[in-house]
Formats: structure tokens, C-alpha cells, sequence
């Protein structure tokens, strides 16, 4: 499992993206690049034929309802997405979202990701939930293309 798991019922740091009927939270530190891979993925999403749209961006709620963790935006700031160095915009987005996937996006220099991960690494535990989990470098060309990749993998 990841490090840290975070806790159902709370808000996180990162931005949530429905593609199909699958919530994806993707994670990572400030400007990583989180935002701009989120309408990368969704767009990639729309030009394969599936729903690819917005859910959540800098604040996330995950919540527990029944066996199923959802992910939506913080009332706050629904409906908008920060495009760092141009402002905030406001985007359609989805309310909610089952989630199905965890992608984290870490920096290369610190020998992340692995290049053959450990069984225990593709799984992050969401409110005690184990979740299908994707490591990728900050930056990574086709980042997009691999998260549609493991989203289709996995069947969500």
C-alpha cells in the first residue's frame, strides 16, 4: 500500500477528473502540474469517444456512501480550475464521481517512479480502502495516455 492513506469523509489536496464512470484523483506537490494534466486527460478522454470532464480542482472531497468512496468539489471553488501563471477560469465539471484510481505524481530526481513497482505500490488505501494506484514523473510525456491506459485496465 502507499505511505499514507487519506482518510474518507475529508478534503484533500489535489484534482479529480471523471473519465467514463471512473473517478480519478490524481495527487502530487504543489505545481506539479496537477490542473493542466487534468484537461489533458479529460480532452484525451472526450477524443476517444468516452465522458472525460472535471469533478474537482485544488480541493477534493472524498466521502464514503455505503461501500463506495466519491470524490467532488469543495463548494467553494466548484466549477473553476486555476491555470497556473493565468488566473482562475470557470470549467463545466461533473458533481461526483466514483472513485476508481489514485494517480500520484512524483519528481524524477527523487528515483520515483519506480520502473517496475512492487505489487504494494500499485495500491493506495483511500479511507481504508485499497484503490488501484499509478506513479507518475512530474512532467511525463503521455502521462494522459497512460492514465487512460490503467483506467481502462482496471474496468473502471
Amino acid at each position: 500500500m502507499t505511505q499514507a492513506g487519506e482518510a474518507a469523509n475529508a478534503t484533500v489536496h489535489g484534482v479529480a477528473v471523471a473519465i467514463g464512470g471512473a473517478g480519478v484523483l490524481l495527487r502530487g506537490r504543489s505545481a506539479a502540474g496537477k490542473s493542466r494534466l487534468a484537461e489533458e486527460l479529460a480532452e484525451a478522454a472526450r477524443r476517444r469517444g468516452w465522458f472525460g470532464r472535471l469533478v474537482a480542482d485544488d480541493r477534493v472531497r472524498i466521502a464514503a456512501h455505503g461501500n463506495r468512496l466519491v470524490l467532488s468539489p469543495h463548494p467553494a471553488i466548484a466549477g473553476r480550475i486555476e491555470r497556473r501563471g493565468q488566473g482562475v477560469f470557470p470549467v463545466d465539471h461533473e458533481a461526483a464521481v466514483v472513485l476508481r484510481l489514485v494517480v500520484d505524481l512524483v519528481d524524477r530526481a527523487a528515483g520515483q517512479p519506480p520502473r517496475m513497482p512492487e505489487p504494494q505500490e500499485m495500491v493506495a488505501l483511500i479511507g481504508g480502502a485499497p484503490t488501484p494506484r499509478l506513479t507518475l514523473a512530474i512532467g511525463e510525456p503521455g502521462a494522459a495516455q497512460a492514465i487512460l491506459e490503467r483506467v481502462e485496465q482496471i474496468g473502471a
